[in-house]
């Protein structure tokens, strides 16, 4: 719980010596609390404003609006102006602003500035899904998704909505009710904000709020593969790579074509990339990238989606004309050096390939 200390804040988005608090608070509190080390609060009014005070910790942030009185508390504070609720909406810290954006329309209008990307009705997150099969099937990305100054609200609902912890990203709004995020549902009230942050929760209750809701997490469930076309996108990103720069395994391209994949590729996994320098392995989370000789490429590709190392084994002699004993090692070697595992079988694999 937190201490009686005076609460450290600054309403220009910075808190103290730390001026970039604000901007990867909120960036946290967009995309479901995962890139912040507490939890991230936005509270929209007075309303609660001593009992949430309370309740927070040394670790947690609060965006609160600028002008707010200071509470006694622990946690650290960053004032804010505007809001973040209404389709075009803009929230500010100190100057930066960020704007709220529907998911389709972030891909027509001209993309100014940091970006928040929510669902705003049905067609919105079925217009996401469809972008994702596309992306998985031919390897075209939606714009939006490649586009670094856009966030993709509750991102860690969306890659995991099964997953069950402690809410992380919490808004109270005027009449003191807490819900998750940007567009989760209620989970209690700030008077009894103990409980509240007591509960563990689906990470899909922070699209609770979103219309058809029950019928989005059905669709995630059918796409276990989400979370590596966020990866997968994501690293497009970091890599400054647009649609036709390079090929991403698993998304519109395998470069083992053999019909013998059984797998697929661990969520956590690096991804293999076919680049103008070479080919690439890719890690979106250590951000090592390693390049690859075409033999040891093969040999990432077929361990990946391959549910056994004895068929991995098999692929790759088959495919590069190894002796088989040749093949085996080298799978252990890559299996050993590279970080990459084999592949999780896929239920459709039965007699043919995965992909």
């Amino acid at each position: 719980m937190g201490t009686s200390a005076t609460t450290a804040r600054q309403d220009d988005g910075s808190t103290g010596a730390d001026p970039l608090l604000g901007p990867h608070a909120l960036r946290a509190w967009v995309t479901g609390g995962h890139a912040a080390r507490g939890r991230v609060f936005l509270r929209e009014a007075e309303t609660g404003a001593e009992a949430l005070a309370a309740a927070a910790d040394p670790e947690d942030v609060i965006l609160e609006p600028a002008g707010s009185l200071p509470r006694p508390g622990a946690a650290r504070v960053v004032g804010y102006g505007g809001r973040l609720a209404d389709l075009g909406d803009e929230l500010f810290l100190g100057e930066r602003g960020v704007e709220l954006q529907d998911y389709i329309a972030a891909s027509f209008v001209q993309i100014v500035g940091p970006t928040a990307m929510r669902f705003f009705d049905e067609a919105s997150w079925r217009a996401f899904l469809d972008d994702a099969d596309l992306a998985r099937g031919t390897g075209v990305f939606a714009a939006a998704m490649l586009d670094p100054r856009v966030l993709l609200a509750d991102r860690s609902a969306l890659a995991r909505p099964d997953e069950v912890e402690g809410p992380r990203a919490l808004r109270i709004d005027a009449d003191g009710v807490v819900h998750l995020g940007l567009q989760g549902e209620a989970i209690g009230h700030v008077d009894d904000l103990p409980a509240a942050l007591g509960k563990a929760l689906p990470l899909a209750s922070a699209l609770g709020g979103v219309p058809g809701s029950a019928d989005l997490i059905v669709e995630l469930d059918r796409r276990p593969w989400l979370r590596r076309y966020l990866d997968a996108a994501d690293l497009r990103t970091m890599l400054r790579l647009p649609n036709g720069a390079a090929r991403i395994a698993g998304f519109g391209w395998a470069l083992l074509d053999d019909d013998l994949a059984d797998a697929e590729p661990p969520t956590d996994d690096p991804f293999l990339l076919d680049t103008a320098e070479g080919f690439l392995l890719a890690d979106v989370r250590t951000l090592r990238r390693h390049l690859l000789s075409p033999l040891t490429a093969a040999v990432v590709d077929a361990i990946q989606t391959s549910s056994t190392r004895g068929r991995a084994a098999a692929r790759v002699a088959r495919a590069c004309g190894v002796p088989d004993a040749h093949a085996r090692q080298l799978c252990l070697e890559a299996l050993a050096a590279l970080g990459v595992h084999l592949g999780a079988r896929t239920e459709d694999a039965a007699g043919g390939g995965a992909r």
